[in-house]
Order: C-alpha cells, then sequence, then structure tokens
C-alpha cells in the first residue's frame, strides 16, 4: 500500500507494479487517482492515510509493505505509526524534512515501528554529490563496495567515442579495460552491438573496475576540477543540505535567494562558515551569475522547485563558462531535453528516493539498488545462490531475457568485467542491468 498519489507515489507504485506486486494506492484527490487509473494496474483507493478507517477499509491489514509518501512529513509520520497499529510488517515513511539517520539527537523512528524513513532531499544531495568534482561524467555509481563502478557518458564533440563503432572502443575481451552496458539513443536503448557506430548525443552506460577507473577516465577527457568554487541557486532544504557538504568539502560557497528575505535567515544560518557568501537575486539573470562569478566557478547548481527555472539557470550559467551545471529535474519528458539546453547532470528526486525503497523492498536478495535516469533500466547488486541456474555456465550461453544484461561481476575478493567465457560461481557478486519487470525473474535466476 502506498501513501500518496504525488511524484513520489506514484514512480514507486509503477516500479512495484511492473514486477509484479498488487499495489493499492490511496490519495485523498479523486482526479489524481482517476488519472493514475488509466496509466497503472493498481487499486485506487480515495481515502486519508492519516484516519485508520480509510486504512482498514483500504485493505491495509493484509499488506507486506507500507508506503507513506505524501508531501507532509506529519502525515507520513501518522500514517506509518497507525500502519504498526495495524501489524503491517514492512514501514517505510517518506520525508523532506526529518532526517533518515538515527543516533545522537535525532527521531529514533524504529522506537514507533518504523523500518525506514528516505528523506528525499538527502538522497538527492548524495546523488549531486557523487559526481559534483568531476567533469566528464553524468552519472556515477559504485557496487560491491566500490569495486564495480558504473559511470554514465554522453558523447558531445569532445568524446573519443563519437564516429567509432563499439568494436573500436572496446577492444579484445582480454584487453578491455571497461564493459559498455548499453547505448541510449533518443530514448532507445540499443543493445552495443560490435559494429555500432557512436553518434553524437548518444548516452553510454559503462561498467568498470576501480583499478582500472584511472584508465577510464583519461579515455573519457574526466578531469577533477580545478577550484573548489560552487554557486547554488536555492534557498530551501535541499540548497542548504549542499552548502553545508560542500562547505565540509572545503568549497568556496555562493548561495543565491530569491529575496533579502531569505537571503537574510541563510546569512544568519552559515554565520560561523568561513568562505561563505549569500546574494539575493535570480539565478537566471546573466547580470546576477556575472556578480557571483560564475564564469570562473567550478559547478553551479540549481535546486529551484520549477524545472523549467532550473534549466535556465544552468543555460545561462554553461554560456558564461561555468564548468559544471546540475540541476534537480522533476518531469520525465524534459531529462533528454536537459544535456541540449546546458544541464551536465539532471538529478531526478524520485529516483533518489526509488534507490533506496527499492532496495529495502528487495533487501532479502538485493545488496544494492539504483535507477538509472536515461532509461527506465534498473542496476542491482545480488549474491548468487547455490541452487542458481547460472552457475558454472559460460555468460555468453546464458539464455537472459532481452533487457537484461550482467555488467559486472566480484567473485571472492575479485572484480571482473563480464566476458562470454566467464563462468559465474556460487556467492559470486553480481551486478545486472534489467527492466524492471524483469527484476524478479533475475532474482530468480541468480539469487535463486
Amino acid at each position: 500500500m502506498i501513501i500518496g498519489a504525488g511524484e513520489i507515489g506514484l514512480f514507486i507504485a509503477e516500479r512495484l507494479t511492473s514486477e509484479k506486486l498488487a499495489v493499492t494506492v490511496m490519495d485523498e484527490n479523486p482526479d489524481t487517482l482517476a488519472a493514475m487509473s488509466h496509466s497503472l494496474d493498481v487499486a485506487a483507493v480515495q481515502g486519508n492515510g492519516a484516519n485508520i478507517g480509510d486504512l482498514e477499509r483500504g485493505g491495509a491489514r493484509g499488506m507486506n509493505i507500507f508506503v507513506a509518501a505524501t508531501n507532509r512529513d506529519e502525515t507520513n509520520l501518522i500514517t506509518a505509526l497507525l500502519a504498526h497499529e495495524l501489524g503491517i510488517p514492512n514501514k517505510i515513511v517518506v520525508t523532506r524534512q526529518m532526517n533518515a539517520q538515527q543516533g545522537g539527537s535525532r527521531f529514533d523512528y524504529r522506537k514507533f515501528g518504523i523500518d525506514l524513513v528516505v528523506n528525499i532531499n538527502e538522497a538527492v544531495r548524495d546523488e549531486m554529490l557523487s559526481v559534483i568534482e568531476t567533469q566528464g561524467v553524468s552519472e556515477l555509481a559504485a557496487f560491491s563496495d566500490g569495486q564495480i563502478i558504473l559511470i554514465g557518458h554522453q558523447v558531445d564533440l569532445k568524446s573519443n567515442f563519437l564516429g567509432k563503432t563499439v568494436q573500436e572502443m572496446t577492444g579484445s575481451d582480454s584487453e578491455s579495460f571497461f564493459y559498455m552496458a548499453t547505448v541510449v539513443r533518443n530514448q532507445e536503448v540499443l543493445p552495443p552491438e560490435p559494429d555500432l557506430y557512436l553518434e553524437l548525443e548518444d548516452y553510454l552506460y559503462l561498467f568498470t573496475t576501480q583499478e582500472l577507473l584511472p584508465i577510464l577516465k583519461s579515455l573519457l577527457n574526466v578531469e577533477t576540477i580545478k577550484t573548489r568554487t560552487a554557486v547554488i541557486y536555492g534557498y530551501d532544504h535541499l540548497a542548504q543540505l549542499l552548502a553545508t557538504s560542500l562547505s565540509n568539502r572545503h568549497f568556496q560557497i555562493t548561495m543565491l535567494a530569491g529575496s533579502e528575505d531569505k537571503a537574510a535567515r541563510l546569512r544568519e544560518q552559515f554565520r560561523h562558515r568561513r568562505h561563505f557568501h549569500v546574494e539575493a537575486g535570480q539565478g537566471t539573470e546573466v547580470r546576477m551569475l556575472r556578480r557571483v562569478k560564475v564564469p570562473s566557478t567550478s559547478v553551479f547548481l540549481a535546486t529551484m522547485s520549477d524545472d523549467a527555472t532550473n534549466v535556465m539557470a544552468c543555460m545561462a550559467a554553461k554560456y558564461l563558462g561555468a564548468a559544471k551545471t546540475i540541476a534537480t529535474i522533476k518531469r520525465n519528458d524534459i531529462l533528454p531535453l536537459c544535456h541540449h539546453a546546458g544541464v551536465d547532470v539532471n538529478v531526478a528526486p524520485r529516483l533518489a528516493a526509488a534507490k533506496v525503497i527499492q532496495k529495502a523492498v528487495h533487501e532479502e536478495h538485493l545488496l544494492n539498488y539504483r535507477a538509472v535516469s536515461q532509461t527506465n533500466l534498473e542496476v542491482v547488486e545480488m549474491i548468487v545462490g547455490k541452487r542458481s541456474k547460472a552457475l558454472k555456465r559460460p555468460l555468453g550461453r546464458l539464455k537472459l531475457p532481452k533487457g537484461v544484461i550482467v555488467g559486472g561481476i566480484v567473485s571472492g575478493e575479485n572484480p571482473i568485467l563480464p566476458t562470454p567465457d566467464y563462468q559465474i560461481q556460487a556467492a559470486d557478486r553480481v551486478i545486472v542491468l534489467t527492466l524492471p519487470e524483469l527484476l524478479v525473474q533475475v532474482e530468480q535466476l541468480f539469487a535463486a
């Protein structure tokens, strides 16, 4: 059961229904529920999740998993407490303000029967921080304690991949230092056939090992930022989390707040921080961006609530010479347009939240989970079971469903890039790209 048919609730519902789970979504807005029912195979229930009578009427007592994902933290906490009273075993709360970590003086949610708190802003911050100090990489994710690395790379005019075939770039299996898992072209996922020519604006998903990562970075012309300066256009909780984290990393920070009132509050909040500056102004105004020295800044981050504002701000920052631009983008339909508009990295809050929620939903089998931004593919990590049908069979002979790709393996302490001859062993950790509707099949094949 999912409470709340907003951006996060709908995305999780879509992911879980594609995995053949029976999903019930409750929301107070009948129009929202009607629109959802046309696109998703879910049970839609109109009601208030903070009302135990509505929960019981919606069938909450028989649920295995409960996700409270409305736009209000307080409502989500109340609904989770009621779900605990109804005996639902797994309860997940989505928040925007309340910290997800336990300990210290922070809210210890487990005392109240809540199994997991997912703070969207913390998840988005972590996604941004993972790519903030490198140029040339749009996505970066680590699996198996950092031994296998996934990189998302957009082919541009400076890319060494432009105009080359997959075979020319990857070489032979014995000498390859990365594995090209898939190519996204015009929102279509293409298998990386050896004779496929790589074109401008292709988006590549590449796997490599920690040891080989420097070689791949060199090929991708990835550079570590030369100066530690950042401009943040935003003043909400996410912008403040980013400012704190970047300040802890010894960045010089300039925050752009929309009004003098907001700027004054930020100055007071960060008054003890060194190399910290706040201006009242709009990040879409070129004159203001020049004033805060965006042309020489290492990274420009736009975290406003409006997608169009973030894209416009990044467009202006990129035009002025900002080394890297990063924006939060909610709308899925404009993601492919962002790179053309000057957004080097876009982070979708729903994907960042889904990464944490899906891992919790599948915790029995999954060590790690990630939804990738340019497609509806998911990356999962799991341990190969003793009864797996994939055991001791060459990868080249495994009849994997279309839409399932093995991207990396860790055998013992050894990270391995896939080759047709490699035979999977019990207790290997495999990293797999898969369509969400095939995730259950992937779990059955490898985890057994």
